[in-house]
């Protein structure tokens, strides 16, 4: 029974191949046929390509797509010639979370491939700060999500609420531990594969470089060497993003394994040919849009509607609330009273603790906190005195309590810790950094008040 199965396994993905095959241009042919000599030679040779672990990246765009495809024929073809062929691990990244059309997205492609049930393949998602096994259904497991929803509140209440730096550079520290974390283990990768052009390569090696000085971190870089040790620096970087009160140091120490060094196979010189043609794209099952970005921006990996929700919902709630019109958020099928962010449900932040956290009225002493009110929740106007109270640790009523955890989404610790503005220098200065780049690491334009607050400074 097991050599019927194992013959009719290899029929499947022969007729995978030739599927594949036919759906490619001249050019694309030719360029596959380099990339499997590109990982021959970096598996040492046709010997060594049965235990060469590849990963790659998957993100929500055209490249992305026809990269794994390209990625698969290979595979598949090394198999049609050889008794073995390499392994491969494909990490789904759309951040800060998948939607639930992407995963639909993706679950097509992943059939049209044949890879859910081929064992030398493995699917993986990020789900939090957790890699998880690929599912078309998100986890409703709310510990996930806990301490990256925290991360992002204390983030936008302490530095910069704006959706692009809320899901600009901070979100690659996010994709940078997910990374770390698949690189431990016994199975981990030997190699990843990449297209990105090397402008944006080297882009991302500065900024993690800068990065990692402006959080004290000395010593000799080796990341333009190793992914791993790239990714578990980075990862370091993470695990301090959120923290009010602890020193940086604290989240910032610890070397990357020794035994494990990943390196990094650049083929963005076969980027021109990948990019060619649309038969790929109806085979593997994407729609994409007419304007889908030709290059391989760094914001590939970045949930587009996430960002479309946070703008209309942030000029939507800066309004006057006598002319504000129903709000209808990008995506959303129709009007809606209460709708709910796509992120916002993911991560268990409620329409209001977004809204609030929109508008920071807590930060530098609670200077927002009137304006907050009077804008959103004037009932409360009343109570101003006794929220201050709350915030500086003076007894007030409970009910007040509640309400600034309910509205806030963050414990009272939390908000204390803000409003007092006791943040670490080194915390201070790699998250004003952090504030200043977005998904494609662009410098942005300072807030409009241009005006800056440093570490434990009274406005």
């Amino acid at each position: 029974m097991t050599v019927i199965h194992d013959q009719a396994m290899q029929y499947i993905y022969r007729q995978v191949l030739e599927r594949l095959l036919s759906h490619m241009s001249q050019a694309q042919r030719a360029s596959l046929q380099l990339l499997i000599q590109r990982l021959l030679v970096a598996a040492g040779g046709p010997e060594y390509i049965g235990t060469f672990r590849l990963q790659v990246l998957q993100g929500s765009d055209r490249q992305s797509t026809r990269l794994l495809a390209m990625l698969r024929a290979a595979q598949l073809s090394i198999a049609m010639r050889a008794p073995v062929t390499f392994q491969l691990r494909v990490l789904v990244v759309s951040l800060p979370v998948a939607g639930s059309a992407t995963l639909e997205g993706h679950e097509l492609s992943f059939s049209a491939l044949f890879l859910q049930d081929d064992p030398r393949v493995q699917l993986q998602m990020i789900e939090g700060r957790e890699v998880v096994p690929f599912s078309c259904r998100r986890s409703v497991t709310s510990e996930r999500w806990l301490a990256t929803r925290d991360a992002m509140l204390m983030f936008g209440h302490q530095i910069d609420a704006r959706p692009e730096s809320l899901l600009g550079s901070r979100l690659h520290l996010l994709l940078a531990a997910a990374v770390s974390a698949t690189l431990q283990g016994q199975a981990c990768a030997d190699a990843w594969v990449t297209a990105i052009p090397g402008l944006q390569r080297r882009r991302y090696l500065a900024w993690a470089r800068r990065s990692q000085r402006l959080a004290g971190e000395r010593g000799p870089y080796a990341a333009h060497h190793c992914l791993a040790t790239l990714a578990h620096g980075l990862a370091r970087l993470h695990g301090a993003v959120g923290v009010a009160r602890d020193s940086l140091a604290e989240h910032a120490t610890g070397t990357a394994p020794r035994d494990v060094h990943v390196r990094l196979i650049a083929i963005d010189d076969l980027l021109p040919p990948l990019l060619e043609g649309q038969q790929l794209d109806a085979m593997l099952g994407w729609r994409f849009k007419a304007d889908d970005e030709t290059g391989w921006p760094l914001s590939a990996f970045v949930d587009p509607l996430a960002a479309a929700q946070l703008q209309e919902l942030r000029a939507r709630s800066l309004e006057p609330h006598a002319t504000r019109p129903a709000l209808c958020l990008v995506g959303a099928g129709k009007q809606r009273e209460v709708p709910t962010l796509h992120l916002g449900k993911a991560y268990g932040i409620s329409q209001t603790q977004m809204v609030c956290l929109l508008f920071k009225p807590f930060a530098r002493q609670g200077k927002n906190l009137e304006r907050f009110l009077r804008c959103r929740h004037a009932d409360m106007l009343v109570a101003l005195p006794y929220l201050h109270r709350a915030m500086q640790g003076k007894p007030c009523p409970d009910a007040v309590k509640a309400w600034l955890v309910n509205t806030s989404g963050l414990s009272l610790g939390q908000l204390r810790a803000i409003y007092g503005g006791k943040l670490p220098l080194s915390a201070w200065r790699l998250l004003s950094a952090l504030a200043r780049r977005d998904a494609h690491l662009r410098l942005l334009p300072r807030q409009a008040n241009g005006r800056r607050y440093g570490p434990a400074r009274r406005p």
